[in-house]
């Protein structure tokens, strides 16, 4: 049987130390302005990935339940096909959210996770049944990764 994917968001919020008035610099204001900028960068990112992976998730789970039932790609109506539009047009979301103010670090983590993203919707195309589980497993964990990098972004009590 082939796995189905399970989804946890759990966001921890990180507070930000303050300066007291009047006691920054120039130097020290203009930084805080630039992490501010990436830091709605980033929570504008995360926001995305954490809207789309939902949505890629659900779909995903439904053609690997009909998959698994039917053992037989020609008569899992078109389950593979909703599977891959929602991780293209997910991954699509994801790319149209990033900005060049989103942190590096997070970044690369973006980028890994659309890269898996694609590996998972060429193996569905592909109709490779053995090669999902492995394409599954690396986009979990690269969403799981991705999504923990989002917590350190993600004000508290939003999702």
């Amino acid at each position: 049987m082939l796995a189905l994917a399970v989804v946890s968001f759990a966001l921890a919020a990180c507070g930000g130390e303050q300066a007291a008035p009047g006691s920054a610099t120039a130097e020290v204001t203009t930084v805080t302005e630039q992490s501010h900028e990436g830091s709605d960068a980033a929570i504008a990112v995360c926001r995305q990935v954490i809207t789309s992976a939902g949505v890629m998730v659900r779909d995903y789970n439904a053609f690997i339940t009909r998959l698994n039932q039917t053992q037989n790609y020609a008569r899992i109506d078109k389950e593979d096909r909703y599977a891959r539009e929602t991780l293209n047009t997910g991954a699509d979301l994801v790319r149209e959210a990033l900005s060049p103010e989103v942190p590096q670090d997070l970044e690369q983590k973006v980028q890994e996770f659309l890269t898996t993203t694609e590996q998972l919707s060429e193996q569905i195309g592909a109709r490779r049944k053995l090669a999902l589980n492995k394409a599954m497993d690396n986009w979990s964990d690269a969403r799981t990764e991705l999504i923990d990098s989002c917590g350190e972004f993600m004000p508290t009590g939003t999702n």
